[in-house]
């Protein structure tokens, strides 16, 4: 399987498990669920296969750099810059893989995107929601499985007061709501 093949897998794998894991959670887990856009919470998602994975993140704009609109002045203009750099360059710290499997997370995109005005809601104006979307490719030298992640979200973007994380990695599916640092989940294998 080439590069490219295996991504387009972990891809298609982690879309099919965000897929379900959302549908069966709407029925089951009503405290988990949030609205379209709510500021403070937002939704990551970690899917493996073998040992490369994804990260992607969905975040309103809000929690991120402290604006949703588009950034007009040079101080929202470096602002915004600023904490997407941050995003970039912390993402490892905020998403902590066990030292012993030597994970390298690198940035596939970072983008904010204006919340799609209408669709279920005819108050809302054009440009008064956006999100921070991010995917984040992890190449690490062995599976995460049977290991521990932690999360330290709110050590570098405080204003994220509720991450709920969706997580695959071989025969494990996990969630876990990270509202503090040091939040942990352990990927052990199920039978």
């Amino acid at each position: 399987m080439t590069a490219s093949n295996r991504s387009i897998s972990i891809t298609t794998l982690f879309f099919l498990f965000c897929s379900v894991v959302v549908g069966a959670k709407s029925t089951t887990e009503k405290h988990r669920e949030h609205s379209t856009h709510q500021h403070g919470a937002g939704k990551m998602g970690i899917a493996f296969d073998g040992s490369n994975g994804k990260i992607d993140l969905k975040i309103p704009s809000e929690s991120v750099f402290g604006f949703e609109h588009e950034a007009r002045t040079d101080q929202e203009k470096s602002q915004l810059q600023e904490a997407l750099k941050k995003l970039e360059a912390r993402i490892s710290e905020m998403v902590v893989f066990a030292p012993t499997i030597k994970c390298l997370v690198t940035k596939d995109k970072i983008q904010v995107v204006p919340e799609d005005e209408g669709v279920g809601n005819k108050n809302k104006v054009k440009g008064e929601h956006s999100e921070t979307v991010a995917t984040f490719n992890v190449l690490c030298e062995k599976s995460p499985a049977g290991t521990r992640l932690t999360f330290n979200i709110q050590k570098f973007f405080p204003q994220i007061k509720d991450m709920d994380v969706d997580i695959l990695v071989g025969t494990t599916q996990a969630a876990v709501e990270a509202k503090k640092n040091g939040v942990t989940v352990d990927l052990l294998d199920t039978p």
